[in-house]
């Protein structure tokens, strides 16, 4: 009786819409089933695999794999989702980063660890110390809020460090976005896990979380999963 008294004193708005719904989150089941939700894609890097490639790893990933060792994406780099993710990072609107970590609960509890062991801890992937004062927040840390909620993997947010000022990864091409992540991340403190997720909202070519991966092997995890919103 209580829930349904919130309910109609506090409805859920519709992140996408802008319709009351009755869901729990604020988004509508029509806008929800219409959001570009990533198909089969390569198991460890997230791209498409060739047809006919009788494979769950795409032939890059069997020649020359990346430093990480799984890929989990909720969405395809499309619209509304790419709105929802700009509003959160450039406007401020942590309410979107409230919606799309709770569809990234969903994901992490039903789908991508069924039969599967989770990590043990989650990284979401800093931003530099003047990039932070700047945004106010991490927005990688927002869209875990919810896990932490729902979920019992710990977040650890101060334990990786963004020890050099890297220059938006927008404005280069794939090799010059590798370079620019070149000894990017540094562990305050050494890690006692052998399987650790890091969170992203977006990945693109990869190279920044190639790099916080590779720090992360190169002090002794042995697996490294990735969790993004968006593989572009």
């Amino acid at each position: 009786m209580l829930s349904r008294i919130e309910q109609w004193l506090f409805p859920h708005i519709c992140s996408i819409c802008g319709e009351t719904t009755t869901e729990d989150i604020d988004l509508c089941a029509l806008c929800k089933h219409s959001l570009p939700w990533l198909e089969e894609r390569c198991f460890r890097c997230g791209l498409f695999i060739d047809a006919g490639v009788d494979s769950v790893y795409c032939q890059y990933c069997i020649t020359s794999p990346p430093s990480f060792d799984r890929l989990c994406a909720l969405f395809s780099y499309d619209p509304p989702v790419t709105r929802l993710i700009a509003g959160l990072k450039f406007g401020g609107k942590l309410a979107n980063g409230r919606v799309l970590g709770e569809l990234l609960v969903e994901q992490v509890e039903l789908s991508w660890y069924k039969n599967r062991s989770k990590p043990e801890v989650i990284l979401p992937v800093p931003l530099h110390s003047s990039r932070l004062r700047s945004r106010g927040f991490n927005q990688a840390l927002e869209l875990l809020w919810p896990l932490k909620k729902y979920s019992n993997i710990p977040i650890l947010h101060n334990v990786c460090l963004r020890v050099r000022k890297t220059p938006s990864q927008l404005q280069f091409n794939k090799g010059r976005r590798i370079r620019n992540m070149n000894k990017a991340f540094q562990l305050v403190t050494p890690l006692p896990y052998e399987h650790v997720a890091i969170m992203d909202d977006v990945v693109t070519t990869g190279s920044t979380v190639k790099a916080m991966a590779k720090m992360l092997k190169d002090s002794g995890i042995q697996t490294v999963d990735i969790w993004c919103i968006c593989r572009a």
